[in-house]
């Protein structure tokens, strides 16, 4: 299956095409760190779940991927409490935002779920990618 999709790729690239393109508008663009920090993470949500899906055929490296996503996810939603409480967001622009990242998130956490119960992974546990250890013996006989 292509990247271009799954369905929570595809939201996530389109919210952080709608969150560059509203962060664009604004007068005050080039003056403020948080724009630039709502824009970062919103572009770390797709590209995290592509990441994670290049590591597909090992289910916990795609999981941690996943994981580091829905962090992104929930990042950006404080990026917008950020801007709306710096009155920088209107009320409509947050509550749409909002809303979209939430749900966002939940579909996230629904691919996680799913990844560990199609591969009999443990629904509770965290999975950290495994270390990149080398062994050099094995390597001096190559």
């Amino acid at each position: 299956m292509d990247i271009e999709k799954i369905k929570v790729y595809q939201i996530a690239l389109n919210l952080s095409r709608e969150i560059y393109g509203w962060t664009k508008k604004q007068a005050y663009y080039w003056k403020n760190k948080e724009i630039d920090q709502i824009q970062r993470s919103s572009a770390s949500v797709p590209s995290n779940i592509v990441e994670g899906y290049a590591y597909k055929v090992y289910p916990k490296k795609y999981v941690f991927f996943l994981c580091i996503a829905l962090g992104s996810s929930d990042e950006t939603q404080n990026h917008l409490k950020i801007l709306k409480n710096r009155r920088l967001l209107n009320d409509e622009e947050f509550k749409h935002f909002l809303r979209q990242y939430k749900d966002l998130s939940i579909r996230i956490l629904n691919l996680i779920k799913f990844i560990k119960k199609e591969n009999g992974l443990d629904p509770n546990k965290i999975y950290k990618p495994p270390r990149n250890q080398v062994d050099w013996q094995s390597i001096g006989k190559i």
